[in-house]
């Protein structure tokens, strides 16, 4: 499932997709907020929309590899890092995360 979060002006200014692993856990992949309409509230939003969703489809995990620049924003909606993620591009570090919903 794919979402997309739009601003008053109906302006795109986030993005986040839900994949399922198993039956029981969820990943959260492709999750962006516009560098411009950051610390608005708009990931925030979009994160507790991608979990509802998991929840209703019967996730009792929700996992995602997120960049070390986003780390702390993960923290703050209670996910905890469980190892190193993938590097993209030789250059973008991931850190693996997960919560219980």
């Amino acid at each position: 499932m794919h979402l997309m979060l739009v601003d008053p002006d109906h302006v795109a200014v986030g993005v986040g997709r839900l994949h399922f692993n198993s039956i029981r856990e969820a990943q959260i992949r492709y999750m962006a907020i516009d560098v411009s309409a950051q610390r608005r509230g708009f990931g925030s939003r979009l994160l507790a929309a991608l979990e509802a969703r998991a929840r209703e489809l019967g996730a009792a995990r929700m996992v995602l590899d997120a960049r070390e620049s986003a780390l702390r924003f993960y923290r703050k909606h209670g996910y905890r890092t469980v190892g190193p993620g993938h590097v993209l591009y030789n250059s973008i570090a991931h850190v693996k995360m997960e919560k219980e919903v």
